[in-house]
């Protein structure tokens, strides 16, 4: 009975200081990732930091591991100066939670068009799930309107009341 209860006893100190260290963890491979894959522009780090069987939630992004190498290398390729900033991010359990601000200047092509030029900012909420410590799965939340507006696909809004310039036929 005494051996059960200090095993108990240690499982109540201990497995939260393991828990508190896996966390912390996840959150540190997560900064890691987005350093060095986005941040240092070495897309091929990709097998270090995302599982072989990686899964993308975003429709909009290739599929899988060699999907996520090729977005990441096309965004650089477009982006000279693409950075992520992270602004927080928070684990719990085996999931981690990221608030990002991107940003770049479009000096080459993107998605079939040309360089811009435009100054890209937008935010992501990006949602993954950690197993064996690599990221295994992928979701997000984009502010589409303002990567829109810097990729030059619409145009700025106008405040309340400005009149709109006509288009020319």
């Amino acid at each position: 009975m005494h051996r059960l209860t200090m095993a108990t006893f240690a499982l109540t100190i201990l497995a939260p200081s393991a828990w508190g260290a896996d966390l912390e963890a996840n959150k540190q491979l997560y900064r890691n990732y987005v350093e060095e894959m986005w941040n240092k522009r070495n897309p091929s780090a990709a097998d270090r930091f995302l599982a072989a069987d990686f899964i993308e939630h975003n429709v909009n992004l290739p599929p899988g591991l060699a999907g996520r190498k090729q977005f990441v290398a096309s965004v650089l390729a477009g982006f000279s100066d693409y950075h992520g900033q992270i602004q927080e991010v928070v684990a719990e359990g085996n999931k981690i939670v990221a608030r990002v601000q991107w940003t770049g200047t479009q000096d080459g092509p993107f998605q079939g068009r040309p360089a811009t030029g435009n100054k890209l900012r937008f935010s992501t909420a990006d949602f993954f799930r950690v197993e064996n410590g690599k990221l295994a799965e992928h979701w997000d939340v984009v502010d589409g309107l303002s990567r829109a507006i810097g990729l030059g696909l619409i145009p700025t809004p106008t405040p309340a009341g400005e009149p709109v310039a006509p288009k020319a036929p």
